[in-house]
């Protein structure tokens, strides 16, 4: 692969050999011993959680990142030069106006300069062999990790209006923009963070700015950035999806104490009642009134409302499954399933609560009329997606400790839980008839009062 200028065509070749003259003396980084001592940062969507999931969801539509899916379609195919364009300019532009220009050495030079370093711990991300069982060279995997670093870091720009006008922006419409926002967040489509934060030494972009933006589209009401109190930069994220992942559970990781807890497979994993029946039970579900996954809380009624048929509220942020969430929110499932942390598994967590509490269409008709639950698919439709979903998802920590405080409130009230599920099944007939009961006990009384009157009198 060769780096184009969109201004001059192909760089000279002497400075295509300069900017991509790598060292060899690192190919001990690349042993099997230390690429098997620890799990790859990115990997390929295990298939267990492709399942039934339309492949839609795990591949781009429009530009590659990483080698994965590099050059794997015509269409991305055609991105690349696109996509070295922008890197041309990307340099260009963080270096115009400062001493950098002065020096010799091309704007792509410095850049690469800058990533030279983390090249080699950066190739034990991926897989050994990424281009149909042969390897990536070492100027390939240079070239790559320069220009879609470079390109992700000018959509970031773009999309924070931190891009100088002046520049092309390549007439991108808003449907190609946000398809392209869907890719750089598909968990086959990272790069690492080292790389990124490298590129970020010669040309920052507002990072946090821009995860604001996604996570306004999980978002219900709002489409304003939703920020964090936690620095991004203290996240210490791998990639991208990472960081946007990081940033919608709410913070960093827990502090690392050299113990890393994971869930216990041999607990088995029981099922939520459905949502009709949970409501049956006198559970009411209401909204937490977020939309950050982990805001899930089991409550009792409090004691001052003891008469009350109702034995508890389970609070329950409120989900978005339109298109771009619902592709993140599945690559986050597929970065929680290779993490395999108990203490991370969030958004698994959370979907799994949602899809045991969904059997029927009826089901997610009770979730949307709650407001808990904004699907742009039908009831339908929207069943068969949980139905899918549900296999792979590791039910960890969250979805454990919610089950527990379902199972704790129904059995310390079971009378109350019967007697509001003979109330919830037949409401509909006990407020009809409640008017018409209110009338006859009127009736009954004006009666008792008048043949009390008439006694006395007589």
């Amino acid at each position: 692969m060769e780096l184009h200028d969109p201004e001059a065509g192909l760089l000279p070749p002497h400075q295509r050999d300069l900017s991509f003259r790598l060292s060899t003396s690192n190919s001990t980084f690349r042993s099997a011993q230390h690429r098997h001592s620890r799990p790859l940062i990115i990997q390929k969507v295990p298939s267990s959680v492709r399942g039934g999931l339309d492949e839609h969801y795990f591949l781009p539509d429009v530009v590659s990142i990483g080698p994965y899916h590099h050059r794997a379609a015509p269409h991305l195919v055609e991105m690349e030069q696109v996509k070295e364009a922008v890197a041309h300019e990307f340099c260009r532009s963080a270096v115009k106006g400062t001493k950098l220009a002065s020096l010799s050495t091309s704007a792509v030079d410095l850049f690469l300069e800058a990533v030279r370093p983390v090249l080699p711990e950066a190739r034990l991300c991926y897989a050994a062999d990424v281009f149909g069982g042969r390897a990536i060279a070492d100027n390939d995997f240079a070239n790559m990790m320069v220009v879609d670093g470079c390109f992700l870091l000018a959509v970031v720009a773009i999309l924070t209006k931190d891009y100088p006008d002046d520049l092309e922006h390549w007439s991108w419409t808003h449907g190609r923009m946000l398809r392209i926002m869907k890719d750089i967040l598909l968990f086959e489509n990272q790069i690492p963070w080292a790389v990124v934060r490298a590129l970020m030494s010669l040309r920052p972009v507002r990072v946090d700015v821009f995860v604001a933006k996604v996570l306004a589209y999980l978002d219900v009401h709002s489409r304003e950035p939703r920020f964090d109190q936690t620095p991004w930069h203290k996240l210490r994220p791998v990639h991208l999806l990472d960081l946007v992942h990081q940033r919608h559970l709410g913070g960093p990781p827990p502090a690392a104490d050299g113990h890393v807890r994971y869930c216990d497979y041999a607990r088995p994993f029981a099922h939520f009642t459905s949502a009709v029946e949970l409501a049956e039970a006198g559970i009411r579900i209401h909204g937490s009134g977020t939309c950050r996954v982990t805001d899930v809380r089991v409550e009792p009624t409090p004691a001052a409302a003891a008469a009350a048929l109702r034995i508890g509220r389970l609070a329950l942020p409120q989900l978005a499954l339109s298109w771009l969430p619902r592709c993140w929110l599945i690559n986050m499932v597929a970065l929680e399933c290779v993490t395999d942390r108990s203490d991370q598994s969030g958004v698994s967590s959370y979907l799994a609560i949602l899809g045991s509490l969904i059997r029927t269409e009826r089901d997610v008709e009770e979730l949307r009329k709650r407001r808990i639950l904004f699907s742009t698919m039908s009831d339908q439709r929207t069943a068969e997606f949980f139905e899918v979903l549900m296999d792979p998802l590791p039910r960890q920590e969250l979805y454990l400790r919610t089950l527990e405080g379902i199972v704790q409130l129904r059995a310390t009230r079971r009378t109350r839980s019967r007697l509001h599920a003979v109330y919830y099944r037949n409401r509909r007939i006990i407020l009809a008839a409640a008017p018409l009961l209110s009338l006859l006990v009127a009736i009954i009384g004006i009666a008792l009062t008048n043949s009390l009157k008439r006694k006395s009198s007589a």
